[in-house]
C-alpha cells in the first residue's frame, strides 16, 4: 500500500467533521451520546490543523490522524484517528499508526489516547500495544510506552 500524509488546513474542517461523525456514530449511539450539534462544537474546540494529518492510501483520501506536541510528562496524545469506511479493514489504520509510532518512538515519547467504551476501536488499540490506564463512564484511556 502506498501511504502518505499531508497537512490538514482549516478548509478541511467540514470534511473531517463529517468523517468524525460518521466514524463515531454507532459507538456514540450505543452510549446514548450521539448529537450532531454537540459533535460539531466539540470538534471545533479540538480541531488543530497544525497537528492534523490527512491520510492518503493508494492515492485516495482515507482519513486523518491528530498528534499533539509532548506534554510535561513527555507523552503525546493521539487525539484522532478516523478512517473512511472504504479504508477500514485494509490495514490503513495500522500502517498509519506504525508510521506515527515510529516517529514518536524515535523521539522518545510515549503516546496516550482515549476511545469510547464499547467501541470496536478498543481492540485495535490493544493490538498496537496500548494498555488501559483507567476509564470513566464514556471513555477508556490508554498509554503506549516508548519502544
Amino acid at each position: 500500500m502506498d501511504l502518505r500524509f499531508t497537512p490538514a488546513t482549516e478548509a478541511d474542517f467540514e470534511a473531517l467533521l463529517d468523517l468524525r461523525m460518521t466514524a463515531l456514530r454507532a459507538s456514540l449511539e450505543r452510549v446514548g451520546r450521539f448529537d450532531l450539534a454537540r459533535g460539531r462544537r466539540r470538534f471545533r474546540a479540538e480541531f488543530s490543523p497544525a497537528h492534523t494529518r490527512l491520510i492518503h492510501a493508494d492515492g485516495a483520501f482515507a482519513g486523518c490522524v491528530t498528534v499533539t506536541p509532548p506534554e510535561a510528562d513527555g507523552a503525546v496524545w493521539i487525539r484522532t484517528l478516523y478512517l473512511r469506511a472504504q479504508a477500514q479493514g485494509r490495514g490503513v489504520g495500522a500502517a498509519a499508526m506504525a508510521a506515527i509510532l515510529a516517529e514518536t518512538d524515535a523521539l522518545g515519547h510515549p503516546t496516550r489516547l482515549s476511545a469510547l467504551v464499547g467501541s470496536d476501536a478498543n481492540r485495535f488499540w490493544t493490538r498496537l500495544g496500548y494498555v488501559e490506564t483507567h476509564r470513566d463512564a464514556i471513555d477508556v484511556y490508554y498509554l503506549r510506552p516508548c519502544r
